[in-house]
């Protein structure tokens, strides 16, 4: 009966990953964690080393994708994303009426700065709740990767059919990982290389920092979603005249021959790269704000 058990659970898990909503994959969320280790201070760092135990900062940056995929974990699903109808023009928190990823930050900021003071190891089975630091890591991450703050009719981007040099994907995949692992598939290098930009662009790295609102980091990435995300080329979409297309609509994008190489990769790979230097530079600044102070 446990091993009947056992196996009905993996299948459930299995079934559900088909629809798996991730934000930047593995690879991005680590890039993420590791440039926001290399900003902390030694405090933040020893208490970080409390929680994480024999673990590291880009260990457990992408476990939270794993446990809400898991029957305990399901509940957590929302809190990775913020969804908006097709005629918004920004993010506001009238969109986030429960779960949500901006809610998700404010929560867990809070109860990391209550257990920051008596830190303990915490458990990174997938069986455990994850712990404070484990989700906020993550949910920073999450809320800068565009399509987890856009349309709900298309879930972020997931229905939106693409092929990616040639690969069978989605949009939301493309933006997730297919861009990064295409640019550089080593998270260590990818982050050594975002931190020598972010040497030679403090002017831009003090902007992020001034800006350490949530709500803020939502709205720059819906501002992707409607400026640049979506934004295909006539040879993109497989037509010759746009002008009576109305290819924007949901029911157009589930099904258009879109078709994804150099041009689109060249486009938005910068700001890929800078979404994944403000994620890791926030995070780093959040956490010092919590557990820094010497």
């Amino acid at each position: 009966m446990r091993n009947l058990v056992s196996l009905l659970v993996v299948l459930c898990i299995l079934l559900h990953d088909v629809d798996k909503i991730n934000a930047w994959g593995e690879e991005g969320h680590k890039i993420i964690a590791q440039i926001a280790w290399d900003r902390l201070t030694n405090n933040a760092q020893n208490i970080a080393d409390d929680f994480l135990g024999s673990d590291t900062l880009p260990d457990i940056a992408p476990l939270p994708d794993d446990y809400d995929h898991t029957s305990q974990g399901k509940w957590s699903e929302p809190c990775h994303f913020c969804n908006l109808p097709r005629d918004a023009t920004n993010f506001t928190m009238d969109y986030c009426p429960g779960f949500c990823v901006v809610k998700s930050i404010q929560n867990y900021t809070k109860i990391l700065t209550s257990e920051e003071s008596n830190p303990f190891q915490c458990d990174y089975d997938l069986g455990v709740e994850p712990c404070a630091l484990e989700f906020l890591v993550h949910y920073v991450g999450d809320v800068h990767q565009p399509l987890h703050v856009a349309y709900e009719d298309d879930r972020g981007g997931n229905d939106v059919k693409v092929s990616f040099y040639g690969e069978d994907t989605n949009l939301h995949a493309v933006w997730d990982d297919k861009m990064i692992q295409r640019w550089n598939t080593d998270f260590s290098s990818a982050a050594t290389e975002l931190e020598d930009m972010i040497e030679n662009e403090p002017a831009l790295v003090k902007q992020y920092i001034s800006r350490m609102n949530p709500i803020t980091w939502a709205d720059e990435s819906f501002a992707y979603v409607l400026s640049t995300c979506y934004n295909f080329t006539d040879a993109e979409i497989g037509v010759q005249d746009m002008d009576d297309l109305a290819y924007e609509s949901v029911a157009f994008a589930k099904k258009a021959p879109i078709s994804l190489g150099d041009a689109y990769y060249d486009r938005n790979l910068p700001i890929v790269k800078q979404r994944l230097i403000a994620a890791g530079v926030r995070l780093g600044e959040l956490l010092n704000t919590i557990m820094g102070p010497n």
